[in-house]
This record gives C-alpha cells, structure tokens and sequence, in this order.
C-alpha cells in the first residue's frame, strides 16, 4: 500500500516546474494543481499534447518562456521574485536519438541548464528544495536490476549527458557554499499516458495512428522498458519532494514499476490495438540507425521501503486510460478530465 499524499502540504505551497509544457511536468501541474500549489512554470517554449490539450496555461498561476542553457540572468531574477519552497527541474533533452543527432544540443540542455538552475537557487533562496529528473538510463549495465548505488556509465550521448548532470549536482551537494540546499535527483523509468507527443516516442506514435486511421509502424519491437502510469511516477516525486522538505536531506530514487516491468515494445503495441480496436496493420521494424539498450531495469526497492512507495497501475488499465484520454481530448480542450483521473488514482 502506498504512503497518502498530505494534500495540505501542498496548498499554497510556492512550487517551480521547470519543462512545464512537456508531457510530464504539464501532468506535474495538474497534480500540484489539484492540491492547490501556488506554480511558476518556465519551458523554453510552448508543446502540443498535454499542455494544448488542457489548457494547461489557465491552470498555472503563472509562466515564462526562457531557455535555461542560454539566459542564467532571467532564471536568477525569476528566482527571487518568486522565492519557490520547491523546485522540480524536468526540462531537458529526453531522447536517444536526439542526443545523436545534436550533441550540443543535448549537453547544453541536460548539463548546462541544470548548473544554471542550481547556481541561480544558490544565489537567491539557499533553503530551497529541489527535485530533478535524471534517467534509468544512467547506468553502465542498464539491463541489471541497478539499484541508486549501482556504478553508472553512459553508452551514448543521452545516457553519459545524464551521468555528467548526476555527478555535477553530486559536486553541488558536496560543495560547502551549497549545503543548505536539497537536492534529490529521481530516477524513473518509461512514464506514460493520456497526452503524450514527444517525438520518437512510443504512444507518440500509437496515438497518432490511432488518431488518423493510419498502420502503426513500431522500431525495436523486443526491447522492454520499466514502464510505468504518468501519476505513479509523478506520486514518488511528491513524496520526495515532501521528504527532502521536511527532513533537509538531499537523496537519489529510483522509480520503477515491478508489476509492468516485462512488457516489450510488441505486447504494448498489441494490447493498444486490441483495446483502441484499431484496424490498421502493424508494422514492426527491428532495424534502428541508432544503438539502444535492449533491457532496462531498476529496483526501487528504496522508495518502496522509505518512502511507502508503489506503483498501483497495471498495463492494461493504463492503456484504457490513455485511450479514453485521447478520446475525450479530441473534442475537448481543459483540464477537469486529468483532474477526474487525478481524482479516481488518489482513491485506488
């Protein structure tokens, strides 16, 4: 059984999401939202998916647009003027393929914006507590049941960007100039559900054959992630944040779902045709340009232990979420329905 959220703790609480506009930190919102935070959301731009879908900018008590890697400034007097009690850093470049394609791009993004957020914290609210999304992605045997203190190592681009973040805020919490602040870094895995648009990802393309009634072209068939439900995930980063306020420590988690941590890419696929009763053929392509890691697994066996949690959603009611989701979004453009949801997880 997991821990319940405090719901008062959040209330009015001053809460910064960094990435707002993208598919977990929009959710982010809704859920801090819910229990009536108090959020400043700053992306470097606006996205479709969630954050189009909900209107997700009338749910924000406020935003900006910046990018984090290039204007350390703006970040400082945002910083100050809001004066946040948590932090939740989940912009970044979250994508393989895309760290192959641009690594620039993805160090500027992954190393450099995070540097500059923690410096401009540093500078302005040294008491703060920050929360920052990493990846399961960070360690050298990512097909092992790694544990927070298993070695970490990189394969590619992404995954080593991610690992120079990790021992860089490791640097940060070390350093004496920064001990007052909290600094928890999460490591979750395959988050999915209702909203989803990034590209190159999974339901990304799910969605948008199921939407115009096209064949459902799939790469990497075999491969298996930890997935796991959008508000599992987003549950342990509460809880964390919670913790790390209350307690001043500064931790790493893993996130992991055991219950939906042995389906390839091929048995989602099919449960989502079988449940959207989609017609179209499918087209699986084991063939990829650029190398992924065919297992990713990790234990979570710390936050189960200390912070009371689990994952509660399985696979298949997952998919029926996400399906109901897309249907209600195509016709209606706010956000009661991802609170209705919201609603219906906290009394699972």
């Amino acid at each position: 059984m997991s821990t319940k959220i405090n719901t008062n703790f959040w209330k009015n609480k001053k809460v910064f999401v960094t990435g707002h506009t993208g598919f977990k930190g929009s959710w982010l919102v809704l859920f801090l939202k819910f229990f009536d935070a108090n959020i400043l959301g700053i992306s470097s731009e606006k996205k479709e998916g969630v954050y189009e879908l909900t209107n997700l900018s009338s749910v924000v008590d406020s935003e900006e647009f910046i990018d984090l890697a290039e204007d350390s400034t703006s970040i400082e007097n945002l910083v100050a003027s809001f004066s946040p009690d948590i932090i939740f850093h989940f912009a970044a470049q979250s994508l393989v393929i895309e760290g192959y394609k641009d690594p620039l791009k993805t160090v500027k993004s992954n190393i450099v914006a995070p540097v500059n957020l923690i410096n401009a914290i540093n500078k302005t609210n040294e008491n703060a507590t920050l929360v920052i999304a990493t990846t399961d992605k960070v360690y050298k045997n990512p097909s092992k049941d790694n544990c927070e203190t298993s070695e970490l190592g990189g394969v590619d681009f992404y995954s080593n960007s991610k690992v120079s973040k990790e021992l860089l805020i490791d640097a940060f919490i070390n350093h004496p100039d920064f001990s007052k602040l909290n600094i928890n870094k999460v490591r979750s895995g395959n988050v999915i559900g209702g909203g989803e648009r990034g590209e190159n990802r999974l339901f990304t393309d799910l969605i948008q054959s199921f939407n115009n009634n096209l064949p459902i072209e799939i790469r990497n068939p075999k491969h298996i992630r930890p997935w796991q439900y959008i508000l599992d995930s987003l549950y342990g980063y509460l809880l964390i944040a919670k913790n790390s306020y209350e307690n001043n420590t500064s931790e790493v988690f893993n996130l992991n779902s055991e219950i939906n941590n042995h389906y390839e890419v091929r048995q989602i696929t099919e449960l989502f045709k079988n449940f959207s009763e989609h017609d179209k053929e499918i087209v699986f392509n084991d063939v990829s340009s650029y190398k992924e890691v065919d297992i990713l697994k990790i234990n979570s066996s710390k936050a189960e232990n200390d912070l009371k949690w689990k994952a509660k959603v399985e696979i298949p009611q997952i998919i029926e979420l996400i399906i109901k989701w897309e249907e209600h979004h195509k016709k209606n453009q706010n956000p009661n329905y991802s609170f209705n949801e919201i609603e219906s997880y906290l009394n699972i």
